[in-house]
């Protein structure tokens, strides 16, 4: 199989170009430069990419877009929102440029989608939500518009965790030098899930008949409070220092309430009918497969 994949160079994507590579899949790369030979250039925000790069092949994946981290100025924001929008209705067009245009187009949104809803279960058929990530997340799905040929399915990513990078990186570091604790009060809830099973989803859906929005999130979501504990115990470490919500607010602005402190209890429930199985679909299996807890 022939699959070109955006933001090939992040965590995300080059775990997942790695695994395509490992299973006999051919692979072109696109970004911003070429790092190697094949790769192919475009420029999402200004509209460039070359159709004929990627006539015919199978499958897209769309996993490129600005870094949610740092705090929220206008600036910030405008490129959140642009490069996901722009780079999104890029590909969308040019799929109709195409002759052959291609069989699949996984395209990234993310768990920020349904905004902060307490304790409500949320799954694909919960409505979107409210704030700025849920108003990114509608206008990025919004972009991926395909034509009839090309089956879509959007993956709507939760947290990352992965020891080398994302948010179990940082979560580890308060945590080590024993001072963890959970993020303001705690209680909201944080759909998870690790690099291993997100790449091994977003294959899935390159794979089998999904399609729409599909929750890239382990069945088995947790509490900060009740995650940061897990984690610390893991590394027999203490963690009751909790970080103050006005501080957090303080350091970060929008982004602590957008990202931190808002609760999201998601289920993978259009992952789990079509068949697909976790490698973790718990924190404890997660550590250990992660190499994260100790004897």
């Amino acid at each position: 199989m022939k699959v070109a994949v955006t933001g090939a160079s992040g965590l995300i994507g080059s775990a997942l170009v790695s695994e395509l590579e490992n299973r006999g899949d051919q692979v072109l790369r696109i970004g911003r430069t070429a790092r190697q030979e094949g790769d192919i250039v475009w420029d999402p925000m200004e509209g460039n990419l070359d159709p004929a790069l990627i006539e015919a092949v199978d499958a897209v994946v769309n996993l490129a877009g600005e870094t949610i981290e740092g705090r929220w100025t206008a600036k910030k924001k405008k490129k959140i929102l642009e490069s996901r929008v722009k780079g999104t209705q890029l590909l969308s067009q040019t799929f109709q440029r195409l002759d052959t245009p291609p069989k699949i187009f996984v395209s990234s949104s993310a768990s920020g989608f349904y905004g902060d809803r307490g304790e409500e279960i949320l799954t694909e058929s919960s409505t979107a939500g409210n704030g700025f990530l849920a108003d990114v997340c509608k206008a990025w799905e919004a972009a991926a518009d395909t034509s009839s040929e090309t089956r879509l399915a959007i993956a709507r990513t939760g947290v990352v965790f992965d020891p080398s990078g994302g948010a179990l990186q940082k979560l580890l570091i308060p945590i080590r030098l024993f001072f963890g604790g959970p993020l303001g009060g705690g209680k909201q809830w944080w759909p998870w899930i690790t690099l291993a099973d997100e790449v091994k989803a977003l294959i899935h859906m390159i794979d089998t008949d999904i399609e729409g929005p599909v929750n890239l999130v382990s069945p088995q979501p947790l509490r900060n409070k009740e995650l940061t504990k897990q984690i610390a115990k893991a590394f027999k470490r203490p963690a009751f220092i909790p970080a103050p919500t006005f501080a957090l607010r303080a350091l970060l602005g929008e982004m602590a309430d957008g990202l931190l402190l808002s609760s999201s209890r998601i289920l993978p429930e259009a992952l789990e009918k079509s068949g697909f199985q976790f490698s973790s679909p718990d924190l404890q299996s997660a550590l250990e497969s992660l190499g994260l807890t100790k004897g």
